[in-house]
């Protein structure tokens, strides 16, 4: 590497720290000019995973969104705090979000070897099971060197969307409990934090009781449905 670069590098590096405002307000005034292409990508991206979905017939549900400005800036504030630095707006993965919601745990698993098979440009795929319940997959993805080649999707390059694909009982327990714990629409967190705690292991324990039974007896279902 050449000392030229090492040095930008550093410097980059210890102006971030030097000044953490400045920071987040580059990265943030950058994205703002940047996320007219982002929306674009979002609605290319919706498409493209919509007709896969329609193409195999799936009972499904997509939603998508681009990031907001003020997201961003608690996203950036929030892993700032732990330790994580971003040196472009290209590194920050889920400004563009996708969410696909099926019936069952089978369709999910089908159709995430049909993106690995069909889109064709960078996958990184991780599983997420926290304990709040949330289960889903998650894709970040780009689009291949096939379709980049084409005059509508050439601009898109070095883009990327996060795909969270979930079954349709943990989708409704995320969205719930996401308001309730994380968001914290209430406020409990802070003028009874002792109540707020109750609760989270009031969920958790519906989620072990009910919700994960009420998954695997759907499937059940739907398998002697089929056979």
């Amino acid at each position: 590497m050449a000392p030229g670069l090492i040095d930008n590098i550093i410097a980059m590096f210890n102006s971030r720290h030097k000044d953490e405002k400045v920071y987040v307000e580059g990265i943030l005034t950058d994205y703002k000019n940047k996320r007219p292409g982002y929306e674009e990508f979002r609605v290319a991206a919706h498409k493209t995973l919509e007709a896969l979905l329609e193409e195999s017939g799936y009972k499904y549900q997509i939603f998508s969104r681009t990031k907001i400005p003020e997201r961003l800036e608690e996203k950036l504030i929030r892993k700032r705090a732990e330790g994580v630095y971003y040196y472009s707006v290209e590194d920050i993965e889920d400004l563009v979000g996708i969410r696909v919601v099926f019936y069952t745990e089978r369709d999910k698993e089908k159709f995430i070897k049909k993106i690995k098979n069909e889109i064709g440009g960078f996958l990184k795929v991780k599983e997420r099971n926290k304990q709040n319940g949330y289960k889903a997959t998650h894709i970040i993805m780009s689009f291949g060197r096939k379709r980049l080649k084409l005059s509508e999707y050439k601009h898109f390059r070095g883009f990327k969307s996060e795909i969270q694909i979930t079954s349709i009982l943990h989708h409704a327990w995320a969205e719930i409990e996401h308001d309730l714990i994380y968001k914290d629409i209430n406020n409990l967190k802070i003028k009874n934090p002792e109540k707020f705690e109750s609760m989270k292991q009031k969920m958790k324990g519906l989620m072990e009781k009910y919700i994960k039974k009420a998954a695997t007896e759907l499937e059940e279902i739907i398998d002697e449905g089929i056979n």
